[in-house]
């Protein structure tokens, strides 16, 4: 099994603090990964048994720890934002935070319903001293990928996207980086996807394309090793049956899928959407993409 296919199943991982009566909320850190400087930070709501809190009418604040120093003193505070991760099904928050360090922080989660009544809970995690992702303002890696050229013009062959758009897939990574252009690069398995939300997100990147159809370079890529198999795209499954990272996904250090990109023109990381996004948050980056840092 592969770093990414793993981290895929074990997304949803927090353990409320020790001590603490059973609550009546059970945040669900979403983020794969979560390091020193900024971060999208995706969670979830739930009750003890398990069922789905987070809703579009249920806010949620923050308030962030630095356990190391001094546990019980707020650091940072932040509001949240639903977003939906399966159209009127499933969604999540998030909240655009910045860690100031490595190692342990807390985050206690204040939850207010629409009978007007809070609900508050705390957790504690590791915060790690980098992302295996390139961090924003990195360079992004440099390595090709499959295109239509590729595969004589059969998208089907590269891609599992049942309704594909073609010019996702005339360039390859490199050539978008080196084209002198604003990227997005979509890491995304709509028929083989392990998080269920790589369908809705490529709807939402073909929806921002449309709006830029000569200004930026959008880029689909299988995030699995995939080949043809009884006139089919299929994974191309391990000895072990588990789906086998692609190498542009391990050059990009994903630890699950969808993942989408947004790279400036002079191919500098300025946005990092893990799971599920918004159209709005897409249209925001890709403007930052065009301003200096």
């Amino acid at each position: 099994m592969t770093a990414l296919a793993a981290a895929a199943l074990l997304t949803l991982t927090a353990v409320p603090v020790a001590a603490q009566a059973v609550p009546e909320i059970i945040p669900v850190l979403a983020s794969s990964e979560i390091a020193k400087g900024e971060n999208r930070f995706l969670f979830s709501l739930t009750d003890p048994a398990g069922g789905l809190l987070a809703a579009p009418d249920v806010e949620v604040r923050l308030e962030f720890y630095d356990s190391d120093v001094d546990p019980e003193k707020v650091v940072f505070e932040s509001d949240s934002r639903f977003l939906w991760a399966i159209e009127d099904l499933r969604g999540l928050y998030a909240a655009d935070v910045e860690f100031p360090s490595a190692g342990r922080w807390g985050t206690r989660f204040y939850a207010t319903f629409p009978d007007g009544t809070t609900e508050t809970v705390r957790v504690d995690y590791d915060v790690w001293e980098e992302t295996t992702t390139p961090p924003i303002g990195a360079p992004a890696p440099l390595i090709d990928s499959p295109t239509a050229a590729d595969v004589d013009g059969d998208i089907r062959r590269i891609s599992s996207d049942p309704d594909p758009v073609e010019r996702f897939y005339e360039l390859s990574i490199l050539d978008a980086i080196e084209d002198d252009k604003p990227a997005v690069i979509a890491f995304v398995t709509p028929a083989f996807c392990q998080t269920a939300t790589c369908g809705p997100t490529i709807e939402k990147v073909k929806e921002v394309a449309a709006s830029h159809p000569n200004d930026v370079n959008f880029v689909h890529v299988e995030p699995y090793l995939m080949w043809m198999k009884d006139g089919y795209l299929q994974p191309m499954l391990s000895e072990e049956g588990w789906l086998q990272s692609a190498p542009w996904t391990e050059r990009y250090g994903l630890r699950t899928e969808p993942y989408v990109m947004v790279l400036d023109a002079e191919g500098l990381v300025r946005g990092k959407f893990e799971g599920a996004i918004t159209v709005e948050e897409l249209e925001d980056v890709l403007w930052e993409a065009t301003q200096p840092l």
